[in-house]
């Protein structure tokens, strides 16, 4: 229910030293690596594959042996992170401590700063876009193993196999190809140099909020720092996206402050409310309520301008009709552009029966050149998802009430439409709303009838409902929304103060300073 999170940077790392890539948004998290290798080949060519163990022990030894490892406890990285195709970069600073603590904090321009971290028992993520989140499932069980410090010393705890696959050339390097599975999620892939024993690629295939995304890694650069030898130079693709991290220093042993790796107390709030929330019994779902929207309001359409921080961002156009089945077709498009990051909202369409219970909804975005694609189905108590985000359909099945109203994750607004449609204004107490985020989760809305009030726009005032909203996100952080629309329930106004955003019906523009007015709107 977070209306201007983009599908989430998500960070990218690898587990021994170096950088450790960390990034909200794109839709990558590429897994842990091993470092390095030996100088000298570990078998002649004829000779059979080596184990796994030999060539982590040669490995190790040649990067400096297991002293060298074993006597770092902590590890701080500074490194530059680049979009070269988006002309984006910003900065990444890593900080990592034995035996499992990790925290990752980017800076890009147009983005804000991007947070994450791990301590063994809670993985976390928070943005300036997204805000805070607790990882759960797969995705947290990825970054629990990625959190793992020097972890290719005690590779057997994390991995419960390991085998030497194969030999392929990777980058003009004759490699051995090293599998490593753990108990939950996908395997590992490293590709070490047969010669010199250094990594060459890794590839793997991560969780994230919008499924299983491939994700590649190449590096090259190694120096020297604390006596062990890593990679200082990354490059990373995933979900059709290229971006390059280079290591400007790490520090070893660093004086780290006794706090550093505390959860923020946004993430520390989340994770008690997670503790209250299992300790009471589960709530019934809410039955599914009337339908309050009067005749007039359909068929209609309508242009959304969204603002952040008092600059428009985003544009999108809908259209509200009959469908087949006697309810309502809310189908439309838009673009935004924050900073740097473009979005592309081909399509997001949502059909329900007359008793407002969804039949099918489609949501088909890119985030840059990331399809972000899924398309629902509903019947029997469930959603069946066919989620695609580039690397093929996935299926995914999540329960949902039948008179669930279907919303984005981030754009779009206007499928918030069909919300303003049923709530009530007989009533000034709490109405309940099951909301399904399409892709990942049903949550409960919490609907409150302020009463009509006169709202001023540009050059003029309208008296119109005001709906306020509150909830959850999937992830357990609570949101708020305000709407204003008018009594043919059209949503006019919308506000989302926790992230500085507000959209505006054409024809209804906002009360700016004549310096944010003059910027020119994206093209819708």
């Amino acid at each position: 229910m977070n209306k201007l999170a983009l599908a989430p940077l998500r960070n990218s790392r690898k587990t021994e030293c170096g950088a450790k890539q960390f990034l909200a948004g794109l839709v990558v998290h590429a897994a842990p690596f091993a470092l390095l290798a030996a100088s000298l080949p570990l078998l002649g060519a004829d000779e059979a594959l080596p184990s796994v163990q030999a060539v982590m022990d040669h490995w190790i030894a040649a990067t400096g042996g297991r002293a060298a490892w074993e006597a770092r406890h902590n590890l701080v990285e500074h490194a530059t992170l680049e979009f070269a195709k988006q002309g984006l970069k910003g900065s990444l600073t890593i900080y990592e401590a034995a035996p499992d603590k990790y925290l990752g904090i980017t800076e890009l321009p147009g983005i804000g700063k991007i947070a994450s971290g791990s301590n063994g028992e809670v993985a976390w993520e928070n943005s300036a876009l997204q805000g805070p989140r607790v990882k759960q499932g797969a995705e947290r069980d990825d970054a629990f193993r990625e959190g793992a410090f020097n972890g290719s010393l005690n590779w057997q705890k994390i991995y419960v196999k390991g085998e030497t696959a194969g030999v392929e050339t990777v980058e003009g390097h004759d490699c051995y190809k090293i599998v490593l599975t753990p108990k939950e999620g996908k395997p590992m892939i490293e590709f070490h140099d047969k010669t010199s024993g250094l990594l060459v690629k890794t590839t793997t295939t991560v969780s994230s909020q919008m499924g299983e995304i491939s994700a590649e890694i190449l590096y090259s650069d190694y120096q020297k720092d604390g006596g062990v030898l890593s990679p200082h130079h990354m490059v990373n693709h995933a979900a059709g996206q290229e971006f390059v991290i280079q290591i400007q220093s790490i520090e070893t042993n660093a004086d780290l402050p006794k706090d550093r790796f505390d959860l923020p107390p946004e993430i520390q709030a989340l994770v008690n409310k997670g503790a209250q929330a299992a300790s009471k019994p589960a709530e019934a779902k809410p039955d599914t309520p009337a339908v309050h929207q009067t005749s007039s309001a359909l068929p209609d359409q309508g242009k959304l301008t969204i603002y952040m921080a008092g600059n428009p961002v985003a544009t999108e156009n809908y259209t509200v009709q009959k469908s087949a089945g006697g309810g309502v077709d809310i189908d439309g498009s838009g673009s935004a552009s924050i900073g740097t990051i473009k979005i592309d909202i081909e399509k997001f369409q949502v059909v329900t029966n007359a008793n407002y219970e969804p039949v099918d909804a489609i949501a088909k975005a890119k985030l840059g050149a990331i399809p972000m694609n899924v398309h629902a189905t509903f019947a029997d108590g469930q959603a069946k998802n066919e989620i695609d985000t580039g690397q093929g359909p996935q299926t995914k099945n999540i329960p949902v009430h039948a008179g669930a109203i279907v919303v984005n994750a981030n754009l779009p607004l206007y499928p918030w439409t069909i919300l303003a449609m049923r709530a009530s204004f007989d009533t000034h107490e709490a109405q309940q709303f099951p909301v399904y985020v399409i892709g990942q989760a049903e949550v409960n809305a919490s609907v409150v009838f302020k009463g009509r009030e006169h709202v001023e726009f540009a050059g003029k005032t309208a008296e119109l409902n005001h709906l306020a909203v509150t909830g959850t996100t999937p992830q357990g952080q609570p949101i708020s929304l305000d709407f204003w629309v008018d009594d043919n329930r059209k949503l006019i106004k919308i506000a989302v103060p926790s992230q500085g955003v507000e959209a505006f019906q054409g024809g209804f523009e906002p009360m700016v300073p004549a310096a944010v007015s003059a910027q020119p709107a994206p093209k819708g």
